[in-house]
């Protein structure tokens, strides 16, 4: 019996094992059988009396665990909680072996991963029995976003003296969903040209609102809680306040998760391009969806996903659960993708996009962007350090260089046509590229 969903995950190992698994000798109750005949055997040809004393406790440790010779067949259960954390969260994957009242101890086999930290470290974990049960609580925490598989784990009883092991039971664990950490992300600047019904980012057109537009005299239909009493008092008629609207804005990540570039060592190292375009994505959704925005993500990769346009929590959750299933090429500039499919975004969109600028593909994804007069903004999510290869090749080095220089003729080539490219540095970020997109009127948007 198994239970899996995102709060946890149970089962129940050994409850299709029992049939095949059973308790058997090990080596040591061999090895005692083995020094118990020699030496009697000896004692008794060579009539020495040492030999017999030196065999009896081998003698009495067999007899012994002959006669308490575990049947009693364990029952395994293993748990995960929870089993979908975000970046830097922990986990508690605990192992229980129940029926186990003849057997001493419990020793527990687990692999490592290379961004989870446990505690206790990996390797083997001795539990003592307590009654009838023996568990095992190992708490694992994610270093890196996506889908993180614990490493094998193997658990076997052993009864006193070392005698009679049961297992190992291989178990195989369940995969780790980790979500990118919510990193501290504000933004001071509204959203350029909202086009919507409801949100909070001022509109040029007055309407109902909450920051203040002006004060003009009172007509046919004005509500009368908007009546200012002060100025209609000085003047003699009535007057009323008039606000500006607030609408909200339709929004679109697009992440580029072609390559990665960089070491990635966790959420206490180094970040790859894909990391701070992960993490980036995860906080730009999380802020505009707080304020109300119509968010939608789409990421080019081997295997494109893509978050439909949607607002709310659990529009949140939607992208936060399509960004940790991100496929990383671990061979860095590895298998290309497909050519970016057009975007279908509405009149008055802003389309963020989020890449190193690595790959011709998303250049010309970015320049076709600005063709049709979107609002475009480009996220330089390249590391400053980053390197590729081998650092002591000086091919790959000089290779990079060279892929650096066409990388910047690129980006003064996109500047040019007044995309604002900005380097991701967290909060603050993106404030200034909104207000210059504020201020320029809204861009025709060309059909396709």
């Amino acid at each position: 019996m198994s239970q899996t969903g995102p709060l946890g995950y149970r089962r129940d190992v050994t409850a299709s094992r029992t049939a095949i698994q059973r308790w058997r000798p090990t080596p040591t109750l061999l090895q005692a059988l083995a020094t118990a005949v020699l030496a009697g055997a000896a004692a008794a040809l060579t009539r020495r009396v040492d030999l017999l004393v030196l065999a009896t406790p081998f003698v009495v440790v067999l007899a012994w665990s002959l006669a308490t010779r575990p049947t009693r067949a364990p029952r395994l259960t293993v748990e995960l909680q929870p089993a979908v954390l975000h970046e830097g969260g922990s986990a508690r994957w605990s192992m229980e072996l129940t029926d186990v009242g003849d057997a001493d101890q419990v020793v527990t086999t687990v692999e490592g991963r290379r961004f989870l930290d446990t505690d206790p470290p990996f390797g083997e974990i001795v539990t003592p029995v307590d009654g009838d049960t023996a568990r095992q609580d190992i708490t694992v925490r994610a270093l890196r976003w996506g889908a993180q598989r614990l490493g094998g784990t193997a658990v076997t009883a052993v009864s006193p003296w070392n005698a009679y092991r049961f297992g190992p039971i291989d178990v195989t664990p369940p995969t780790l969903q980790v979500t990118p950490g919510a990193l501290l992300f504000d933004l001071d600047a509204t959203t350029p040209h909202p086009q919507g019904l409801v949100g909070q980012n001022r509109s040029r057109r007055r309407g109902d609102g909450s920051e203040f537009a002006d004060i003009r005299p009172f007509q046919a239909g004005d509500r009368l809680r908007r009546i200012h009493w002060p100025v209609s008092a000085r003047t003699g008629e009535l007057h009323v306040r008039t606000t500006y609207a607030e609408e909200d804005a339709e929004v679109h990540l697009v992440l580029d998760a072609s390559v990665d570039v960089g070491t990635s060592e966790g959420v206490d190292g180094a970040a790859s391009s894909l990391d701070r375009g992960v993490r980036a994505a995860a906080a730009l959704a999380q802020h505009l969806l707080r304020r109300g925005e119509r968010v939608e993500l789409t990421v080019h990769a081997p295997d494109p996903l893509h978050v439909a346009l949607g607002v709310g929590l659990r529009q949140h959750r939607r992208i936060l659960d399509t960004l940790s299933r991100v496929h990383v090429d671990v061979a860095g500039l590895g298998r290309r993708t497909r050519r970016p499919r057009p975007l279908r975004a509405g009149p008055g969109a802003l389309v963020i996009v989020l890449t190193p600028l690595v790959d011709e593909e998303h250049t010309g994804f970015v320049l076709r962007l600005a063709a049709h007069g979107h609002s475009v903004i480009v996220v330089d999510c390249l590391p400053p350090d980053a390197r590729i290869g081998r650092s002591d090749d000086p091919l790959v080095g000089l290779a990079w260089r060279l892929r650096q220089l066409e990388r910047g003729l690129e980006i003064d080539r996109i500047r040019r046509l007044g995309l604002p490219v900005v380097p991701w540095r967290g909060p603050g970020s993106l404030d200034q590229v909104l207000r210059q997109l504020s201020a320029r009127p809204r861009p025709r948007v060309r059909a396709r």
